[in-house]
């Protein structure tokens, strides 16, 4: 393994405002990144049950194989681009050169297979590891750009509700026009149209951090960099691992289920897109919010305010009366600052934990903190998503079926609104109980000598 980067060699990322120019040009890659994973999150499992004709266990089994064997790569893609050393940086070159591959690679997902059984079970395996391991490439490294672009508390929370709001932008597009292009011509013609949305946000990122992302050559002498594994030894780590867990568990869940409960529920096959609109829109106006709040407060403490009212907006979703979708529609309205606090706050968490770490230990590894995160967001996806189709199995789901029995139904409530409810205030109750990193912490840690 390489020598370490030295904390004294890593150059320190400016304490002072961003530009709007810069705050959005990088946000702008979530919008990208959203289009693909939002359709991957909300459609994927439905695609491979009722157009590809898996049955839901061997769905969300395709899932879980494809996710949860390639996540292993991302703490190898953060550790390998902690020591790119090019004239472009350390991260822009990952996310240039894996741009085109990860639209094509999405693309394919939703092209079609022209084998059934097995062989269908088998294909759709590939096709998602080449996907993730695509997804990989590009997703880490530009995460990792987030160290370098501010050093300042506040501001991070700022840059990160940016990347989100895009993100939020990209769910909106990707939840209203996949649908609606699949159900006017296919779903391979909605995947290339989505497919070609994703490249232009991604180089305009590689433009608007030139400059910033610097590489530092690795010095000889220096000891051996710790295992890409030890990342998980940071306690503040741990517990924003903790949080992000828990809601990245129940955005998984609902971005899974919405398709099957308009369906099923409601019955109103014609309002997914509304439904779809009313959580992304939600979301998107409460980023602000969820920023302001965080500055006012603690960033722990509003997400655990968030969760705690996410958990009794999803219970309230599930006790809907079969059919009223006017009331669905109204409730899916307020579960916005559940998710913004689950997209935003995490990750404007973990930059001053990657800070810390560094000026403490004397070792660069914002990309192995950044690869593991992202590692950790598929193995709970891929979880998740299996749990659901297995759920849906058991509960006697028909595959491809317009009418489902009561006890598929039930399923679906259930996965909707109490279990992750439960879910959601134990993640709350954590976040006041055990906060990562404090605004007052994070000061001290910056005062202290340099160790290195």
């Amino acid at each position: 393994m390489p020598d370490p980067v030295p904390a004294s060699t890593v150059p320190s990322a400016p304490a002072t405002a961003l530009p709007a120019s810069l705050r959005h040009g990088y946000g702008v890659g979530a919008f990208a990144i959203a289009v693909a994973n939002t359709a991957m999150m909300f459609f994927l499992l439905k695609y491979l049950v009722d157009s590809a004709g898996l049955s839901p266990a061997w769905a969300g089994s395709v899932l879980m194989i494809g996710k949860g064997w390639d996540a292993f790569a991302d703490p190898v893609v953060g550790w390998l681009s902690d020591r790119t050393v090019t004239t472009m940086g350390s991260r822009r070159p990952w996310v240039l050169g894996g741009t085109v591959p990860f639209a094509l690679a999405f693309v394919g997902t939703f092209w079609g297979l022209p084998w059934t059984g097995v062989g269908a079970l088998v294909g759709y395996t590939v096709l998602l590891l080449v996907y993730n391991a695509a997804y990989s490439a590009v997703v880490i490294p530009y995460g990792a750009l987030t160290p370098a672009l501010t050093a300042d508390y506040d501001e991070r929370t700022k840059l990160n509700g940016a990347r989100m709001g895009w993100s939020m932008i990209g769910g909106i597009v990707a939840g209203v026009a996949m649908p609606m292009l699949a159900h006017a011509y296919s779903w391979r013609t909605a995947a290339l149209v989505l497919g070609c949305l994703v490249i232009p946000p991604l180089f305009l990122v590689v433009w608007a951090t030139r400059g910033r992302d610097i590489s530092t050559p690795v010095p000889v002498g220096q000891g051996r960099a710790p295992s890409m594994w030890t990342v998980l030894n940071n306690r503040p780590y741990r517990r924003i691992v903790a949080q992000f867990c828990a809601s990245w568990t129940v955005v998984s869940a609902l971005g899974s289920l919405v398709p099957f409960y308009v369906e099923h529920h409601l019955h109103r096959t014609d309002l997914l897109d509304a439904l779809f609109a009313a959580i992304q829109i939600s979301a998107l106006i409460f980023v602000p919010v969820i920023v302001y709040a965080s500055k006012r407060m603690q960033k722990h403490t509003a997400y655990a305010v968030a969760m705690v009212l996410w958990a009794v907006v999803l219970t309230a979703l599930a006790l809907v009366p079969v059919g009223d979708a006017t009331s669905a529609i109204a409730i899916a309205c307020l579960v916005g600052p559940g998710v913004a606090a689950a997209h935003v706050l995490p990750w404007a968490m973990l930059p001053d934990v990657v800070e810390i770490d560094r000026l403490q230990g004397g070792v660069d590894r914002t990309g192995q903190f950044y690869g593991m995160m992202t590692f950790l967001e598929k193995v709970v996806l891929a979880l998740t998503l299996w749990g659901v189709g297995l759920t849906l199995q058991a509960a006697g789901y028909v595959e491809g079926a317009a009418s489902q029995p009561e006890s598929a139904r039930i399923a679906i409530l259930c996965m909707l609104g109490p279990i992750p409810g439960v879910i959601l205030l134990f993640a709350g109750i954590g976040a006041v109980l055990y906060p990562p990193l404090t605004r007052e912490e994070h000061a001290r840690a910056q005062a202290r000598p340099n160790p290195a």
